[in-house]
């Protein structure tokens, strides 16, 4: 079964997806993640168009596109040299089997994961996703902020990505938010099944992840 592999690198955050984390810009620790599969040889890159330049640079050497075009607009694709960055052969959703999505912001992600969802899906679930167990404790509030209850935690689960989905119900333009769009497929009476996550696949928006981050990159690189 044929695998396509697109990692989203949104707007900028509180911390950019260009931001260095133990030397090595996340963009590209996200995107070795998923080349590291050996699921795929080639990953696709979903950059605002404002961004593309500087995404494009700070990818140049690892084996990725960055289509000129929203994905529904993509074709079929030949396998592209290791340097081929710029968008220079034709990209596909439509004739890939499966399709992984992964944001930028999750530069620890292991391989493991994308392995993970990957084969659910050739197994035949319409979507797989990790999570983790909702160690918080969380509360119901009302409109004025007063406590009203306290969910039953047992049942919650936090989603990572990547995610992984049949190409067939891939929706284009949703792939910018991978969660929503995980969210939007169960709230249409899809089935997402779910995998064992991973503690390092935190997203890294704020200053206080950046730190995590940077502690964790010294630890894997001892």
């Amino acid at each position: 079964m044929s695998t396509l592999a697109v990692v989203v690198a949104g707007g900028p955050d509180e911390v950019d997806v260009l931001t260095a984390v133990g030397g090595e810009p996340m963009v590209v620790r996200s995107v070795r993640s998923l080349l590291a599969t050996d699921l795929v040889d080639h990953v696709v890159l979903l950059v605002a168009d404002e961004r593309r330049d500087a995404l494009v640079r700070a990818c140049l050497r690892l084996s990725v596109s960055v289509p000129m075009h929203a994905l529904s607009d993509m074709q079929p694709h030949a396998p592209q040299r290791a340097d081929a960055t710029a968008g220079d052969g034709p990209i596909t959703i439509s004739s890939a089997d499966v399709v992984v999505v992964h944001e930028a912001s999750r530069p620890f992600a292991p391989a493991a994961l994308a392995t993970a969802v990957v084969a659910a899906v050739r197994e035949g679930h319409e979507m797989a996703v990790p999570v983790l167990p909702l160690v918080d404790t969380v509360k119901q509030v009302d409109s004025d902020g007063l406590v009203q209850g306290t969910p039953d935690r047992s049942g919650l689960r936090v989603l990572q990505t990547p995610l992984a989905v049949r190409g067939d119900l891939l929706r284009p333009s949703l792939v910018a938010d991978p969660l929503a769009f995980a969210r939007h497929h169960a709230a249409s009476c899809g089935t997402v099944h779910t995998v064992p996550g991973h503690s390092a696949a935190f997203a890294v928006h704020s200053a206080w992840d950046l730190e995590l981050a940077e502690l964790l990159a010294k630890r894997i690189e001892r």
